[in-house]
């Protein structure tokens, strides 16, 4: 008997180690990626599990400023920033109908013009934290004819759970999570 719990207390506590955080947005599921400890800004990076920072299909971030207060000024600043050093950008802001949040919608492309990368961020100030900005990115690895059908495609589908989303962070065990 002593045998057995001590191998079900031995699971117990691996499993409690391989658990990794995870954040959802719509039915998609993201592993903690990258969270440096040394930044006066925190940030809080998450992609597909099996995908690495190097090569990611679609990621989740958090990032919060302390010294940011203005949700849309920092948005319409971000928007500005990445018109400025990416002339082929895309960006508009929308304003959520549900919740009222700015929602920066934006579209950007690699300096070679081989890689595309799609953008929803909105930001909210929270007291004694600062600005909470939070992101979700996809990846084109082919610019061609389809992209932008597959940039509306993926608008259509995700700008609702993005908006929805609230980037809580769930630990899960290291299993391998897939989209529904």
């Amino acid at each position: 008997m002593r045998t057995i719990i001590s191998l079900i207390l031995a699971i117990a506590f691996a499993e409690s180690l391989a658990a990794q955080p995870i954040v959802r947005i719509g039915n998609f599921t993201f592993v903690l990626a990258f969270a440096p400890t040394n930044s006066a800004d925190s940030v809080r990076e998450y992609i597909p599990k099996g995908e690495s920072l190097n090569h990611w299909s679609r990621m989740a971030s958090v990032r919060i400023f302390p010294k940011e207060k203005n949700p849309r000024d920092y948005l319409n600043r971000v928007g500005d920033l990445v018109a400025q050093s990416n002339p082929a950008a895309r960006g508009q802001l929308l304003v959520n109908d549900k919740t009222g949040d700015d929602i920066l919608d934006f579209l950007m492309f690699t300096a070679d013009d081989t890689t595309a990368e799609w953008n929803l961020m909105r930001a909210r100030y929270e007291e004694g934290k600062g600005l909470v900005v939070f992101q979700y990115a996809v990846r084109f690895y082919t610019v061609d004819e389809n992209l932008a059908p597959a940039i509306n495609a993926e608008r259509l589908k995700m700008i609702e759970p993005f908006g929805r989303a609230t980037f809580e962070e769930i630990k899960e065990t290291n299993k391998s999570p897939e989209p529904n």
